[in-house]
C-alpha cells in the first residue's frame, strides 16, 4: 500500500506538475484550459517553449500515467495495476486510426514506456502482500475495488479525455 509520503510524491506531485504545464504552456483551446478558465478567469499568459516541445506535449501524459500507475497499486487486483498504461496506449491507437480529434504521436508512446520504466524502477511492479491480493476469489473483480480506486480511475479517464484527445 502507498504511504502518505509516497502518495504525495508519486501521485499528487506529477499530477500537479502536469496540470501546471497545461495551464501555462498549452493552448487555451484545450478542454482542460477551458475548464480552468471557468474557475479561474484570469488564466496566466501562455508561454512558448519551441525548443522543448516534448516538455509541453509529451511529458504531461507521462506524468499523469506515472501517477495513475501508482494509484493502480491501490487496487486489490494485480491485474488492474497496469490498466492506466493499457488505456493510454489504447488512446494512442485510437488516435492513430483517426477515431478522435487527437493526433497520434510516437513520442507519447515512448514517454508512456519511460513512465512505466520509472514506475517499475521505484518498485511499482513489486509483488503485493498476500493480504492485499484478492484475485483468488470467484467474486466479480469490481467488488474488490475500493471506492478510492474507482474514483481514481474515473478521474484518470476524465483527465485522458479532457487532456488532448478532444480539442475545440
Amino acid at each position: 500500500m502507498l504511504t502518505t509520503r509516497r502518495t504525495l510524491l508519486y501521485c499528487l506531485l506529477p499530477l500537479l506538475i502536469s496540470f501546471a504545464i497545461y495551464a501555462v504552456f498549452r493552448s487555451p483551446d484545450t478542454i482542460v484550459n477551458q475548464v480552468l478558465l471557468a474557475f479561474w478567469p484570469a488564466k496566466p499568459p501562455m508561454l512558448h517553449l519551441p525548443q522543448a516541445a516534448w516538455f509541453v506535449y509529451n511529458l504531461p501524459g507521462a506524468l499523469w500515467l506515472f501517477a495513475f500507475l501508482w494509484i493502480g497499486t491501490l487496487s486489490a487486483s494485480r491485474r488492474l495495476t497496469l490498466l492506466p498504461l493499457v488505456l493510454a496506449l489504447g488512446i494512442e491507437a485510437v488516435q492513430m486510426l483517426h477515431f478522435t480529434d487527437g493526433t497520434f504521436d510516437p513520442l507519447d508512446v515512448l514517454f508512456y514506456l519511460l513512465a512505466l520504466g520509472a514506475f517499475a524502477a521505484l518498485g511499482g511492479l513489486a509483488k503485493q502482500t498476500p493480504a492485499a491480493v484478492a484475485e483468488t476469489t470467484t467474486e466479480p473483480i469490481m467488488r474488490h475495488l475500493s471506492k478510492r480506486y474507482k474514483l481514481a480511475m474515473a478521474v484518470f479517464v476524465a483527465m485522458v479525455l479532457l487532456s488532448d484527445v478532444w480539442v475545440k
